[in-house]
Parts: C-alpha cells; sequence; structure tokens
C-alpha cells in the first residue's frame, strides 16, 4: 500500500474529492465536507493518504477528520520522509506548483494538480528538475482520463488522423485567468485527439464568448470554444481522415479516478510513463491565448 502526503488546497474540491477516493469518509464527520457530504465518488485502491500540511493548518485538520488521515504536518518539511508519492492540490490562485520543487529533488513521486505552473518557463523548470533528479512526475487535466475519449486518443476509434477538430467546454470569468485554469481542460481533450505539435494559437473570440485557434504543424486545425454563462459541457467534434467522432464526457468520477489510478500505478512500476511533453505544450497553448487577446495577434509557439 502506498503511503501518499497530501500538499496545499486541502480544503479545495480536489484534494477533498482525492482523498475521500483512497481513504474513504468518516460518516460521524461528514459534516466537515464543504461539498455536501456525499459518499466518495469512486474508490482508488493501492494507495492512502497517511498525512496532509497546508499552511492554512485548519483546511489540515478538516481533510484529517473528514477523510481519516492520521497524521497533520505542522511544516512542509514534516512531508519530505515516510511518503512514497505527494499529490499538490489546486490552491484555486495558480500558484501551486511552488511546492514541487522540494519533491522532485528529493527524488519524490510528484502528482501536480493542474495547471503544471502558471508561465511557460516555470513548467519547463520543474520538467528539468524531475529529469535531472529521475522523479517521477505527473500534472495534467483529467479530461485526458475522460472514457468517452479513450477510443479517440488511442487511435482505435477508426477516425485516422485528425484534421479538424471543435471543443467545447467551460472558462467561467469568474476564475484568475480563466483560460489557463479551466479552458485547459477542453485545450486538453483537443490536443490529445492530435498526434502533432502546436505551432500557432489566435484567440478568435470576444470577451465572454472564448474561441481560440490552433494550428498544428502537419496541418491539422483545433478550434476551443469556452461560452461564459452558459451551460455547456465538455464536448469533442473531429473529423479525421478516416471518419468522424462525436463524444460528451459526462463521468467525473471515471476520468478522475482513471487519472489517480494511472498516477498510483507510475509510481508503483517506478517508470516516468505520463507525457510531460504533453502537459507543457497544453501550458503553451493557453499561455499563448493570454498572449494573443493583449496583443490581437497570433501567437508562434518554439
Amino acid at each position: 500500500m502506498l503511503k501518499i502526503g497530501f500538499v496545499a488546497g486541502a480544503a479545495g474540491y480536489h484534494s477533498v474529492q482525492f482523498a475521500k477516493m483512497f481513504n474513504g469518509m468518516n460518516e460521524s464527520q461528514k459534516h466537515l465536507d464543504p461539498f455536501g457530504g456525499n459518499a466518495p465518488m469512486a474508490t482508488v485502491e493501492g494507495a492512502e493518504v497517511v498525512k496532509v500540511f497546508d499552511e492554512n493548518r485548519s483546511n489540515s485538520e478538516l481533510l484529517s477528520n473528514l477523510c481519516n488521515i492520521p497524521n497533520v504536518a505542522t511544516n512542509i518539511e514534516e512531508m519530505y520522509e515516510g511518503l512514497d508519492a505527494i499529490f499538490i492540490g489546486d490552491d484555486l490562485n495558480l500558484t501551486q506548483y511552488h511546492y514541487a520543487r522540494p519533491f522532485l529533488e528529493r527524488g519524490i513521486p510528484t502528482f501536480l494538480d493542474k495547471p503544471i505552473a502558471d508561465n511557460v518557463d516555470s513548467a519547463r523548470e520543474l520538467i528539468d528538475i524531475a529529469r535531472d533528479f529521475k522523479s517521477l512526475f505527473m500534472s495534467t487535466s483529467a479530461l485526458k482520463y475522460a472514457p468517452e475519449f479513450k477510443g479517440l486518443f488511442e487511435g482505435s476509434e477508426g477516425t485516422g488522423k485528425t484534421v479538424m477538430a471543435s471543443v467545447f467546454g467551460p472558462a467561467d470569468l469568474m476564475w484568475r485567468r480563466p483560460f489557463l485554469f479551466y479552458g485547459m481542460h477542453a485545450v486538453t481533450i483537443g490536443h490529445y485527439a492530435v498526434d502533432d505539435r502546436p505551432v500557432e494559437v489566435t484567440d478568435v473570440g470576444t470577451r465572454g464568448r472564448t474561441v481560440v485557434a490552433i494550428k498544428y504543424m502537419k496541418g491539422a486545425q483545433v478550434t476551443v470554444m469556452c461560452p461564459h454563462d452558459v451551460p455547456v459541457s465538455f464536448e469533442a467534434m473531429i473529423q479525421g481522415t478516416k471518419g468522424s467522432f462525436h463524444g460528451i464526457a459526462n463521468d467525473p468520477a471515471a476520468f478522475y479516478s482513471n487519472m489517480l489510478k494511472d498516477f498510483v500505478k507510475m509510481v508503483e512500476e517506478g517508470e516516468q510513463t505520463f507525457d510531460l511533453l504533453k502537459a507543457l505544450e497544453i501550458l503553451q497553448i493557453c499561455c499563448a491565448q493570454e498572449e494573443s487577446v493583449r496583443s490581437g495577434k497570433p501567437i508562434r509557439l518554439g
């Protein structure tokens, strides 16, 4: 049984839901759940959360009591020992990546909640550190693991190589840097549907109606659309060289648990099976969208 530590964002949605998947929920404490006290979405076996640290200790204690986590750390240094892996939770400020470096430098397998960083240079630095210290590292949108898109991403849908894709998803303006924070889910779906490198990103929408055009090296084009303040699901329409595909992701229990199971499997096997270059490219696309909004021009990717 792997021993996992949770760091940062302890009272956030992802940390609460993921800890419940690993540890279950203490029914007598379910009133502490900020998200309704529902039963765990799914069960993830092979690991348990045994220690938690948040700079706001009350958040750590909440998660500890709710999910039967035996140890609440008083400082980050206590998280460096006695653990097989670390999960760094979304803090809603895009700053959680600052916690990753000391764990990667110690060779501790690390799952960094999305996004991998709030800028491309910092993401590259973390990836380099993971490589240099031979640390297992994962950071991704859970939509990569949506079962509705599994065949598309693996090439078993029979559509051939993707020529054009239209992807919908939410990116509410209430969030700081909404396209990076939430639009990246839709970008992830489109990007994993194309087996190629992105070369140009242009925002062609208006405020509240984000529309982003992504060009790829071999000619494929992906359009990501994130309308604000309307009901929108994670939906993809793909045209390939051999056929078309349409899918809607509607099972968060599946894509969240599939993601966590993949991380546990990577740690158990001790091999870097997650493609960090893909994660970096998704961040590049999201940051280029912001630059395109500022400049009003297409942004070429290096």
